[in-house]
């Protein structure tokens, strides 16, 4: 039979990437905004202020990244209502309201995204998995007849039906569809698909607003631009699909590696020693920053590990040097001329402690992680952790990809001259002992850790915090006013 976890051997990050293209849109009413436009925008019935969507976003987004429970959603939902000042959220002011409506949120969101994602994965492996099984899983003492009805259902994945009946189709539904072979219809005991129930259109059985595939208008969106982009000049085509790319997480550094360099987030990466996780967690660093902020893609020389990038930055300088020892000494022995050009140049090493690191250095430019901890992303996540725990570092990053998040803080600082901002000097001027206090124990080694701290916790945590978010708005504000097309 079909796995349940995956529809194929594809890794499952198709859907945190569908729940971040989402964009932030105000709404009165929970039918405001019906069907597929939901693959476009993320809202939540009558919170009309962008910046409590955009922390309930966040909130959301966390419980998919992370797997947090639906008590520790509330949890941040009560945080976030009270700093925002949403009143009148719970309908009737109950603690059944406050039950109910926080599920709605929580569940309603993990399983659009869920089926978002299953779905561009479905459309990946169709060739070899070309129909769906429809399987039931309505609560077992309440089940809606016409679900009952499609249980053990196959159709072709191009089926009209799925565009109206793909689950979830209601709310609260937790049917699911499965991929699966013509082996598996064997299996089944079928000799081949099944005949739709309905005719196309028909949406009996499905609620208002649920007659639509999540994550289909999407894929439909790209499959056009793709046709449209290979009739344009390269450029032309390449910066148009640029437009639409989506993060891609890959099972082997090396494939990470050359990902990032395809994707044109890098103009090299060597991930050698680094494990998959981290490779993935660095490259989706890149990926949200350099699509928030495209003007960062120039620094981007290197990725992967600062072993890797010291090695290269001297490869290149021998080279550099031997080609000027060249032109100089026409007819000397190349081998004596490689040797004193080694000697020249010193190889650096990379200080145990470090867990990263962004270098400046023109030719190798960008992040790295020390291998050391990229080789181990369990010790790594342990260690983070107890940085949070004791205030190191700030709440919301003891991840990974917090950790690029920082050093690409340090980044956005030296491209926007963060530091002379009036309101973050005046942050500063409050004393390294409230920093720490407000910020982290590493903030308040100076103004540019403080700026780098602030970034990380802006980046990951669901409920920042004031100094934190200060912080964040100003690196936005900036990059607004400097860059004011997305330059």
């Amino acid at each position: 039979m079909p796995d349940d976890a995956a529809y194929g051997s594809l890794p499952f990050a198709e859907q945190i990437a569908f729940f971040k293209s989402k964009l932030n849109l105000p709404t009165e009413h929970w039918d405001d905004l019906l069907g597929a436009a939901h693959d476009r925008a993320f809202v939540v019935a009558g919170v009309t202020s962008a910046d409590l969507l955009a922390d309930l976003h966040a909130a959301v987004l966390k419980g998919i990244e992370q797997g947090t429970t639906l008590a520790e959603f509330r949890r941040d939902f009560d945080a976030l209502v009270e700093r925002n000042g949403w009143v009148g959220w719970t309908g009737d002011g109950t603690a059944e309201g406050r039950a109910w409506r926080t599920e709605v949120i929580y569940s309603t969101n993990l399983r659009t995204s869920y089926a978002a994602g299953r779905w561009a994965q479905i459309q990946e492996v169709q060739a070899t998995r070309p129909y769906l099984l429809y399987r039931h899983a309505d609560g077992v003492l309440s089940p809606r007849p016409e679900h009952l009805a499609w249980d053990g259902l196959v159709l072709p994945v191009d089926d009209p039906f799925w565009q109206t009946h793909y689950p979830p189709n209601d709310w609260g539904c937790k049917c699911r569809v499965f991929a699966v072979s013509d082996q598996d219809l064997e299996k089944l005991g079928k000799a081949g698909p099944d005949r739709a129930p309905v005719p196309p259109g028909d949406t009996r059985g499905i609620g208002r607003g649920w007659d639509y595939a999540p994550g289909a208008s999407l894929q439909h969106l790209r499959a056009t631009v793709e046709r449209k982009a290979a009739a344009l000049p390269g450029p032309l085509g390449r910066d148009l699909l640029a437009d639409i790319r989506t993060f891609e997480e890959h099972a082997t550094a090396k494939a990470a590696g050359k990902w990032a360099v395809d994707a044109n987030l890098v103009d090299f990466a060597d991930y050698t020693g680094v494990k998959p996780e981290v490779a993935n967690a660095w490259n989706r660093s890149l990926f949200e920053h350099l699509t928030d902020f495209p003007a960062l893609r120039a620094r981007q020389k290197f990725a992967g590990s600062a072993q890797a990038q010291f090695s290269r930055w001297r490869a290149l300088e021998v080279a550099r040097i031997l080609d000027g020892l060249r032109a100089a000494n026409p007819g000397v022995d190349d081998g004596a001329l490689r040797a004193y050009a080694e000697r020249k140049v010193k190889a650096k090493k990379v200080a145990g402690n470090t867990y990263a690191h962004s270098w400046d250095q023109p030719s190798v430019s960008g992040i790295a992680v020390n291998a050391k901890w990229g080789k181990d992303p369990a010790a790594l996540k342990a260690t983070l952790a107890n940085d949070v725990k004791t205030g190191w570092h700030p709440p919301g990053t003891q991840t990974i990809k917090a950790v690029v998040d920082h050093e690409l803080g340090h980044q956005l600082d030296t491209l926007l001259e963060i530091a002379n901002e009036p309101e973050i000097q005046a942050l500063w001027a409050q004393g390294p002992a409230v920093v720490r206090a407000d910020v982290s124990g590493y903030a308040g080694k100076n103004i540019k850790e403080m700026i780098a701290e602030g970034w990380a916790e802006y980046r990951n945590s669901a409920a920042p915090r004031p100094m934190a978010k200060k912080i964040g708005e100003t690196i936005e504000r900036r990059y607004r006013d400097r860059y004011p097309a997305g330059a």
